[in-house]
């Protein structure tokens, strides 16, 4: 896929879209055309997709993609981009299926299980941020700062944190402000410029996005 960074910056600033959300092809409990319904009842113009990947699939990403599509074409006025979340691994390589990489828009980076070697993380993070493989796509951190905040040592390392999102700005990657999980700090979250930030829902299920939706007009 061709850069779409700044059509995606056009969506972000609108603000009017779904983004980070599972369905159950996956770990998701709501079906494709749940979010699509969702979508359109509630004037919503964009859905962002992001299902799980790894590179060994146990689910058919073409008929995820298909049934993206068949969708699309009942609720024709919902503009939607693919994507995928894939995990760093250690040493800054994705978990991705190299033969989904051109029949999406949007990759997710995320940090899941990890050694617990703090070095080992911002490492692997600064090198996946700089890596020249992903500069062609649409690229969101989602849920900075996790990995921390499950080692319960966010608190103490901010400063690591905050030196991540800046390398990861400086490499056009988009930082994630996820509502369900509060992420990043604000304190982080404020030195990010506005039109770099995403909103994410990280939605298994639609009655999971109505409940999260809520915390976003707080």
């Amino acid at each position: 896929m061709k850069n779409m960074s700044e059509e995606f910056r056009k969506v972000i600033k609108n603000e009017n879209y779904i983004f980070h959300i599972h369905t159950n092809y996956t770990d998701g409990l709501s079906k494709v055309n749940d979010y699509f319904e969702y979508a359109s009842k509630n004037n919503i113009n964009v859905i962002i997709f992001t299902e799980h990947v790894r590179k060994k699939l146990n689910y058919n990403f073409d008929s995820f993609i298909e049934d993206i599509r068949h969708n699309n074409r009942k609720f024709s006025k919902i503009k939607t981009f693919i994507g995928c979340e894939a995990k760093l691994l250690p040493g800054g390589i994705l978990d991705i299926p190299m033969n989904i990489i051109h029949k999406i828009h949007v990759i997710c980076f995320a940090c899941h299980s990890f050694p617990q070697d703090l070095e080992l993380y911002s490492l692997s993070f600064m090198k996946l941020f700089a890596n020249d493989e992903w500069k062609d796509y649409v690229k969101v951190w989602v849920h900075p700062g996790r990995f921390l905040k499950k080692l319960n040592i966010l608190n103490e390392n901010l400063k690591t944190l905050q030196e991540l999102v800046n390398i990861a700005l400086s490499n056009d990657v988009l930082i994630e402000k996820n509502l369900k999980e509060e992420l990043p700090p604000l304190k982080i979250l404020e030195s990010v410029p506005f039109d770099r930030i995403i909103l994410g829902y990280d939605a298994h299920s639609i009655d999971e996005l109505k409940t999260t939706m809520k915390t976003r007009f707080k």
